[in-house]
């Protein structure tokens, strides 16, 4: 089937973040086959940056079921997956030989301190976006507090922080809304089932990026259940940033090192079930409907600054051990400075060369002694 090698071959060679995926459908879709309106795509895109879940996988499983049904849909969304699925499972079998080595843990930190930046220019665009508005920087600050206390948890947070948003502005402007219930499904089996949960639970309620999937997944992966200790977590955070394909693929690998090729897949699926579900049910039904719904918009707003506020905490987490070390900062700095001179560059490189760097100054100090 055409549509499934063509989202193959962007889930094995779609590097840059879910943008610029998204971007690249847009173009083969919107101006190279003409086979989804620009108004079509635009405002799909549009209300999908609305939802929970991952944007771009969400924008593939969109473009299949709008062109040829449901399962067209599905085997879009699979498509994409799969190439970085089965990096990501390469990547848990060879992982404890890896960090067997010093020199390659020194590379696996190189790494790890340029995906700090490469998440923070990401931020980037929601800073832009919402700079204008007060109550996202406030609501940004109280969660970033609340995460880092543990006041709330996170789901609470971001989409409390969005309800306050479009209260609040529905009080300031008059206008009626309506807020559509949410409902998942979890499954309450032993270390398998709460992997399912813990997935299925992020993948509907996080708003805003598959980066904000990341604080969910390590409060409960690491802090609460102490499946993962935390830098074989921000190590599948940088796999995840290296491979094509959408970041959330970050979870395969979060799975596979707390339950094998099966713990991969449950977690996989876990993500991506509600997602999948929202983009070959209701959604294309309701299109229209929700492009005139004014709460949308600043129910993002709040969402939103809680889901930054989260992420800028996750960030200090996985890199407090290393904060101290002149090397991360050299690298951190580095890799957002060039970003923001060339922002279409590809993150791979960056990674690499973080990694690298830190090994260069490794062999150096080793010399030096």
């Amino acid at each position: 089937m055409k549509l499934f090698r063509y989202f193959l071959f962007l889930g094995a060679t779609g590097f840059g973040g879910p943008l610029s995926l998204i971007q690249q459908m847009r173009q083969y879709f919107v101006e190279e086959t003409g086979t989804i309106s620009a108004t079509i795509f635009d405002q799909a895109f549009t209300l999908i940056k609305a939802m929970p879940g991952p944007i771009a996988f969400q924008m593939a499983v969109f473009c299949g079921q709008h062109l040829y049904g449901r399962i067209a849909g599905t085997v879009a969304g699979v498509a994409l997956l799969l190439p970085a699925f089965f990096l990501m499972i390469l990547a848990g079998v060879g992982y404890s030989f890896l960090r067997e080595s010093s020199l390659v843990l020194k590379v696996l930190n190189g790494f790890q301190f340029a995906v700090a930046g490469v998440i923070l220019f990401n931020l980037k665009t929601f800073f832009v976006q919402n700079k204008k508005y007060a109550l996202f920087w406030i609501l940004l600050t109280g969660a970033g507090i609340s995460f880092y206390t543990n006041i709330l948890p996170e789901p609470v947070i971001i989409v409390g922080s969005g309800v306050l948003a479009a209260v609040f502005y529905h009080l300031k402007s008059k206008n009626q809304i309506i807020f559509p219930g949410m409902v998942w499904f979890a499954m309450d089996w032993e270390t398998l089932g709460q992997v399912y949960k813990v997935c299925a639970i992020a993948g509907a309620i996080v708003f805003g990026t598959g980066l904000a999937l990341l604080p969910v997944l390590q409060e409960q992966f690491v802090v609460q259940y102490h499946w993962l200790d935390l830098q074989t977590f921000n190590d599948g955070v940088t796999f995840g940033q290296m491979t094509p394909g959408p970041v959330t693929i970050t979870a395969t690998f979060l799975g596979y090192k707390i339950a094998g090729v099966t713990g991969a897949l449950i977690a996989t699926i876990g993500i991506f079930t509600m997602p999948l579900f929202h983009m070959l049910t209701w959604f294309p039904k309701v299109l229209f409907w929700l492009s005139t719904q004014a709460w949308i918009e600043k129910f993002l707003i709040g969402a939103t600054g809680a889901v930054v506020g989260v992420l800028l905490i996750t960030i200090f987490r996985m890199n407090e051990s290393h904060m101290h070390l002149g090397m991360f900062w050299f690298i951190f700095v580095s890799t957002f400075g060039i970003l923001l001179k060339k922002p279409k560059i590809q993150i791979v490189y960056l990674i690499f060369l973080g990694g690298f760097l830190n090994l260069l100054e490794a062999l150096a100090t080793m010399n030096t002694i």
